[in-house]
């Protein structure tokens, strides 16, 4: 009856690994690999989009999904992984910020350009951009 029993946990073991391995599997080729970060509103004659790496942030600096999205209910963030991912333009305004939610821009800019800071701060790395528009920004004429 004992080896029974382990067998069965055993195979429920088994069981938990694999669906844990496809369901990160389904994930990761649902992702993106790179996303254009493109704002109308804000491009200038010298600064154009933001070619962002999502997968390289996911597979390789290990960054959380919800490090980036977010839903917020009651100053908290209630998204997580596998949850719907709304475009940041549903809710951060490419041209004005309104009460708590910040202008696209500068929700862009508060998030990635910050994380990049802390990185650079604490000696993590020294590679993060965040110093110079064009390390993220493409170069216009």
């Amino acid at each position: 009856m004992r080896n029974v029993r382990a067998i069965i946990l055993v195979a429920i073991h088994i069981c938990l690994v694999v669906m844990l391995a496809v369901t990160e599997t389904i994930a990761e080729e649902d992702m993106p690999e790179e996303i254009v970060i493109d704002n109308p509103d804000y491009e200038t004659d010298r600064k154009g989009s933001v070619y962002f790496s999502h997968l390289v942030h996911y597979d390789d600096y290990d960054v959380a999904c919800e490090e980036c999205h977010h839903e917020y209910k009651r100053g908290e963030n209630v998204w997580t992984e596998g949850d719907p991912v709304k475009k940041c333009g549903s809710c951060h305004d490419p041209s004005k910020s309104k009460g708590h939610v910040k202008k696209l821009s500068i929700a862009f800019h508060k998030n990635c350009k910050a994380c990049h800071e802390n990185l650079y701060k604490e000696d993590i790395t020294k590679d993060a951009p965040f110093k110079n528009c064009y390390d993220c920004h493409e170069k216009k004429h």
